[in-house]
């Protein structure tokens, strides 16, 4: 790593390095919030499926030359509710008519608490407002404590909890 960092708008050539950056770095979630490698899409999701992620939605990556470090991906959908997984969290959906979703946010190991997650959200927060959503969606883990306390202290609450991959999901949100 040269110390050069570049913030940009994911490009179809990067995504062998970010799937790389993803496999590393969700080992450490899946470390800290107890789960199996398996049980993550993001461990097993093929390049191609990277490549239709950068193409069809928001995503940012932070380079140090040509090594991914970091990334995020904002979703745009004007079905919130498509994120319910009971009727409380129907409830709560129901009263938005566009939402941003976030999904494969990840900071290489040697790099967290620089910053680089906090740039990230906050970029994924700008592009959500930009394009007219009311409300920031994305699960977690509810056994992370190091990333729900990240996501609680940038505004995000948790509306509901299911189990149905294995361990307790949180879906979080931030009303924008």
């Amino acid at each position: 790593m040269n110390g050069d960092l570049v913030t940009r708008t994911a490009k179809i050539s990067d995504a062998a390095a970010i799937q790389q950056l993803l496999r590393t770095a969700m080992l450490t979630y899946c470390a800290e919030s107890e789960i199996s490698t398996m049980m993550l899409e993001a461990m097993t999701e093929s390049l191609e499926s990277v490549e239709e992620r950068i193409r069809n939605n928001c995503c940012t990556a932070v380079f140090d030359g040509d090594e991914a470090i970091g990334t995020i991906t904002t979703g745009i959908t004007n079905v919130p509710v498509r994120y319910s997984f009971s009727s409380k969290t129907e409830r709560f959906l129901s009263g938005f008519t566009q939402a941003a979703y976030v999904s494969r946010f990840a900071v290489i190991q040697g790099k967290r608490r620089a910053g680089l997650g906090l740039s990230l959200i906050t970029a994924s927060e700008e592009y959500s407002r930009e394009n007219g959503c009311e409300v920031m969606l994305l699960h977690c883990s509810t056994i992370n404590k190091k990333m729900t306390a990240f996501y609680g202290a940038r505004g995000f609450k948790l509306i509901d909890v299911e189990n149905s991959r294995g361990y307790p999901r949180g879906l979080f949100a931030k009303i924008l």
